[in-house]
């Protein structure tokens, strides 16, 4: 028998290996675990995708949708998009201008609908905010406000303005159209707002809370110097963004008589009056981009804050609350500096 030595590390001792063809028997039988695995049964998931399939189909015949649709879809989509092409690039003479400012006139009232249902819903989504989360508020507040917030999550606006707004503000682009859509968004606003902003509480950093408690800080002041600092910015970008998907609902509000760019796209619809809703669907496309561009650029701006630069290099990120960056006097060079060389090299300048 072939043996040699082998170095298993510092420290243990070396030991011979045998060969191959030397090795011994294995000294235990083979057992169940030793045993290759079974390849598991698809039995279930085939069972489950069939399922998924008979209730799509029975779905589908269940509404009488007609699927032969789809076919002709492309030819559809063509046809309509020609005649939308024709009223945006055709000869702005009086007339298509009209159409035009009738168009913006109508989308920036959505907006300032948007607006102000989301400005409702900042002042009160705030201070709910606060009472449902459960570091912040004593549980039977916590409990009532959560249950209160459920309730307002699980009715969509457009419930809320058929259902309560509209009788009671009125209808129509416009005056109480108008108001109706507003608090309609606002109030769905609450809801949504005041559970991120609660959410967003309850992950706060507890040391700031710890050290105010400690120095003998009432309930509001710790909410002021402890809570509202870390929170802000992105409270503030829950709002931008809430109001961007506002202007979105705000158009399916004027459908159903809220005012806006809803109750213009609603009537031309009616008049099948295709060239008018080409040009109605393209400003509410632009304006829509427009303000989710200066929406995103806020929230970047809140949450990241300043960019500056430094001695007309690249830019970076003021992290320091605009502390100077510590470095030569402006207007002096390097060269003017009074440190040692070696001290300037070591800190890099």
């Amino acid at each position: 028998m072939s043996t040699r030595k082998i170095n298993a590390g510092p420290g243990s001792a070396s030991r011979p290996e045998s060969s191959p063809e030397s090795s011994p028997e294995p000294r235990f039988a083979p057992d169940a675990l030793d045993r290759r695995p079974v390849r598991p049964s698809r039995l279930g998931y085939n069972a489950g995708m069939l399922v998924v399939g008979i209730l799509f189909i029975a779905a589908i015949y269940g509404t009488g949708m007609d699927v032969r649709a789809l076919l002709d879809l492309p030819a559809s989509i063509i046809q309509y998009g020609q005649l939308m092409a024709s009223g945006v690039f055709q000869i702005p003479d009086e007339t298509v201008a009209g159409y035009w400012s009738q168009s913006f006139d109508a989308m920036f009232e959505s907006v300032a609908i948007a607006w102000v249902g989301t400005m409702v819903g900042a002042l009160f989504s705030l201070p709910l905010g606060f009472m449902a989360a459960r570091n912040m508020s004593p549980l039977p507040i916590y409990v009532v406000v959560r249950f209160v917030l459920s309730v307002i999550r699980a009715v969509p606006e457009i419930i809320f303005a058929i259902a309560i707004m509209l009788p009671l503000f009125g209808f129509g682009s416009g005056g109480g159209g108008a108001l109706a859509g507003a608090m309609a968004l606002g109030v769905s606003s609450i809801g949504t707002l005041s559970k991120l902003i609660s959410e967003a509480i309850e992950a706060v950093d507890g040391g700031p809370l710890e050290s105010s408690r400690a120095s003998g800080s009432n309930h509001l002041q710790l909410i002021r110097w402890a809570v509202l600092p870390q929170v802000m910015p992105e409270v503030i970008a829950i709002w931008l963004y809430r109001f961007e998907v506002n202007i979105r609902a705000s158009a399916i509000l004027g459908v159903l008589g809220a005012g806006g760019i809803g109750s213009l796209l609603s009537t031309v619809f009616g008049a099948r009056d295709w060239d008018r809703i080409g040009i109605v669907l393209v400003v509410i496309i632009l304006v829509t981009m427009v303000v989710d561009q200066i929406s995103a650029f806020i929230r970047h701006r809140v949450i990241h804050g300043a960019r500056i630069r430094n001695g007309g290099g690249a830019p970076q990120d003021d992290d320091d609350g605009g502390a100077p960056t510590p470095g030569p006097v402006s207007g002096a060079s390097v060269e003017d500096d009074p440190a040692p060389k070696s001290t300037r090299a070591a800190a890099g300048l």
